[in-house]
């Protein structure tokens, strides 16, 4: 990508434009102060241009016609077409398309910004001049109507360039004159403008966007500014913040009162911490930039406008008040649309994929703007008619939070509209090849990818810039298909044809597979093909895999009689000694595997002692060979199951079981935390009682006070105890006592049991109570209580009555 801080950008900005093309279709304005209004003819209807005679004589876009001739009575002031009852700028429009053709020529790097404003990247332009300009020759006067910021005359710059040297530290000899060549190529630019169209303009050149336009307003009109990079602390030394790009509005004056400075050299003296903190993120990383003369937003090439639209105001009584005057304004406005995309898809040959909505009504006195979008189906006919019907189902949600119903006669709506706009955008190119597209088309990411190459061993090597690539993971995915559909394939060959073949399969780490995910997926499968005289079993380890990245086994061939398996008793072993690691703190579970363990060498042992020939060890493994399927295999019961496994399958059998054990290991683990959590989730309250309760227990037969005690008040600052029964909270030093208490009411209750269903009614008024037991009886040889509490307020406590 070109170097941000090393470009040459041009902002190409027409002067006072729709009046030079009223001058250009009326040459009798020409050389007159001329001032365009709107179509509304109230007090000679609003400006919107003045150029610069008019302007000496004080006249402004905010005047209306009448005060501008008051101003200057020789001002001329022609007004923009009518069309639909509202303004229609295409002359304007098309004058502007007419000067971008000729910009077009310059460089591909335009992007239209207005009608009357284009940003253009004259960096290539500039340096292929370098190639065969000589610097040398350049003079002042080549580039006429040219100023550069923070020097008198021209030629002071162009003299410093040439000598390659400059009294500011901060001089860029390079930059500066590639600056000065770009302002020679812009008096150029400028001045075919000038001969193919007859309008004039201004220009500003620097390194960024930012300040090509801070640049273009310094010296109008019909005039261009160069703005080197050392030249820019002094222009901020006495720029207001307002004459910012972007901080001429509201932003502008946030950024003034927040901070309370005035011009954009202050602005240097915040970090850029600081300013993150006082706005947003974006806002003060590009605040930061700005300051520093930096901004890296590139120049786009976009000679069309991102979107086509009207607009329409309606102030004071002429506010739009019913519906039919919606439906009516709305269809004009759609109509207007469709005009202007039928002329834009014969330039462009695009087509639009939304409509944007916006509206302001009324509503407690003030104005609330607001806007819908409807992204258009590809069933939807883009008309007028369509974009009328949509957009009132859209105003009408919005303001009124309704939908229009089918023939609904004209009402009146609930607050007032005083703006109404239509705009199509987000066009795609009306190209046949992007109409069709291939499965591929959807998951391309541009031109990250390389090479695809075939070796000879037809193995697909995929190199890409990034991993992530989604062309490349579905081209992994479509060649690891392949891959399969090759194997089987060879695999049927050699059974068939009863072949000895060694397949190379190159694979790369993340097509690994651990040894339980190969059991569990079912890859690691013995075919057996039945013939007319014989059977013959094929070990899918005839195909050797061959990883850099994995320890090899070496794979000694037995036999008819051996009991190889799929992998070698190293592999077995590994994968043991990993699955005991993983729970090594059950010795029940690694006693288990050793038992595992034993009785699969002691298998092997007797197995080997019953063959008439010793095995002998081979310095390096022999190649498969296709073996006939002995006729009876040894079988082993399984301990964990009871079923009957053979010996040459039971090392996977039991590494079967193993991984169902580290499922449930896992299990159990997750459901102590969720136990542990629960536990973790007790007050701290609940957790003293349970630790405190079985010593209270054991004391509470050592401390025995009355049983009044229990109705005393107990002072918040005494340590409590709550108790478990009743809930109530009793001071610790009498908490003993307390279960006493709750110990007489059980036995209370015992000796005087209450018939079932039967309710305790309150004793009638003078009516002596029942006798019953004192208290002490139940203590033994203790006292009776001593109570401060009246008595009638003890007995009222259940199961207990005192004389």
């Amino acid at each position: 990508m070109m170097d941000q801080e090393n470009r040459v950008v041009v902002l190409i900005d027409m002067d006072c434009f729709y009046c030079q093309v009223e001058e250009k279709l009326n040459p009798e304005l020409k050389g007159k102060p001329i001032a365009v209004v709107q179509y509304n003819p109230w007090k000679g209807g609003g400006i919107i241009a003045v150029n610069y005679a008019a302007r000496s004589m004080g006249v402004t876009r905010h005047m209306r016609g009448d005060e501008a001739r008051e101003k200057c009575p020789e001002i001329q002031l022609p007004s923009v077409p009518c069309q639909r009852g509202k303004a229609d700028i295409s002359r304007y429009r098309d004058a502007g398309k007419e000067v971008a053709r000729v910009l077009q020529k310059f460089t591909p790097l335009l992007e239209r910004a207005s009608i009357d404003e284009a940003y253009l990247d004259i960096t290539a332009p500039v340096r292929t001049r370098l190639a065969t300009l000589d610097v040398q020759t350049l003079r002042g006067d080549m580039m006429p109507d040219t100023f550069c910021v923070g020097y008198g005359r021209l030629e002071e710059f162009v003299s410093e360039v040439l000598a390659g040297g400059s009294d500011c530290i901060d001089f860029d000899p390079e930059h500066a004159k590639q600056l000065l060549v770009g302002a020679l190529i812009v008096s150029e630019i400028r001045a075919a403008v000038r001969a193919e169209t007859g309008y004039a303009c201004s220009a500003g050149v620097a390194h960024c966007r930012s300040l090509a336009k801070l640049a273009c307003g310094l010296r109008k009109p019909a005039r261009q500014s160069v703005l080197p990079r050392h030249a820019l602390a002094a222009l901020y030394r006495t720029l207001p913040i307002k004459k910012m790009k972007h901080l001429g509005g509201k932003f502008g004056d946030a950024v003034c009162d927040v901070l309370g400075i005035k011009t954009m050299a202050e602005l240097e003296h915040f970090t850029e911490k600081e300013l993150q903190a006082k706005f947003d993120e974006k806002n003060g990383t590009w605040l930061y930039n700005i300051a520093r003369g930096v901004d890296p937003e590139p120049v786009r090439a976009r000679f069309n406008p991102k979107s086509i639209g009207c607009c329409k105001q309606f102030k004071g009584k002429a506010a739009l008040i019913d519906l039919h005057s919606l439906e009516k304004w709305l269809r004009d406005l759609a109509d207007e649309v469709e005009g202007r995309l039928e002329q834009d898809a014969l330039e462009s040959n695009r087509t639009p994929r939304q409509m944007v909505v916006s509206f302001a009504v009324q509503a407690a006195g003030r104005d609330a703007s607001s806007s819908r979008s409807y992204n258009f189906s590809p069933v939807d006919d883009l008309r007028g008619s369509t974009f009328a019907s949509k957009a009132l189902e859209l105003v009408l949600e919005g303001a009124e939070g309704s939908k229009p119903k089918d023939d609904e006669n004209n009402r009146r709506l609930k607050s007032p509209i005083k703006f109404l706009g239509i705009s199509v955008g987000k066009f795609e190119d009306n190209n046949e090849t992007k109409k069709t597209k291939r499965i591929n088309d959807f998951f391309a990411a541009g031109a990250s990818k390389e090479t695809i190459r075939l070796s000879n061993e037809n193995t697909i090597k995929v190199r890409r810039k990034n991993s992530e690539d989604k062309n490349y993971v579905l081209e992994k995915f479509l060649s690891a298909a392949k891959e399969v559909q090759k194997i089987n394939k060879r695999l049927e060959n050699c059974v068939h044809e009863n072949i000895d073949r060694t397949l190379g399969i190159e694979a790369t780490l993340d097509k690994q597979e651990s040894f339980f995910a190969k059991f569990l997926n079912g890859i690691n499968k013995t075919e057996e093909i039945k013939g007319d005289e014989s059977q013959a079993e094929v070990n899918p380890m005839n195909i050797e895999v061959n990883r850099s990245n994995t320890p090899e086994c070496n794979v000694i061939p037995c036999g008819d009689d051996s009991v190889d398996t799929n992998y070698s008793g190293s592999t077995i072993d590994e994968e043991i000694n990993k699955s005991i690691a993983l729970f090594e703190a059950d010795p029940d579970d690694s006693t288990r595997v050793s038992n595992m363990r034993e009785l699969l060498n002691s298998n092997e042992e007797n197995l080997r002692t019953d063959d008439s020939e010793p095995l002998k060890a081979e310095p390096e493994p022999s190649p498969p060979i296709v073996k006939p399927k002995p006729q009876h295999i040894e079988t082993i019961r399984c301990s964990e199951c009871g079923k009957s496994i053979p010996v040459n399958k039971f090392d996977e059998h039991a590494d079967y079981h193993l991984a169902l054990k580290l499922r449930e290991e896992e299990r159990k683990e997750m459901r102590k935390d969720r136990e542990r959590r629960t536990v973790n989730g007790l007050s701290d309250k609940e957790k003293d009682i349970k630790k405190k309760k079985p010593e209270e227990t054991s004391n509470k037969k050592e401390t025995r006070t009355s049983i009044t005690n229990y109705l005393t008040k107990i002072d918040s600052g005494v340590p409590t105890t709550a108790c478990a029964e009743c809930g109530k909270k009793v001071a610790a030093e009498k908490f003993s006592e307390h279960q006493d208490f709750h110990q007489a009411q059980r036995l209370s209750r015992e000796l005087n049991p209450r018939p079932r269903g039967a309710k305790r009614k309150a004793s009638p008024g003078g009516e002596p109570k029942r006798p019953c037991k004192p208290i002490d009886h139940f203590f033994g040889s203790r006292g009776a209580a001593s109570s401060t509490e009246p008595r009638d307020q003890i007995n009222d406590r259940p199961g207990l009555h005192f004389h």
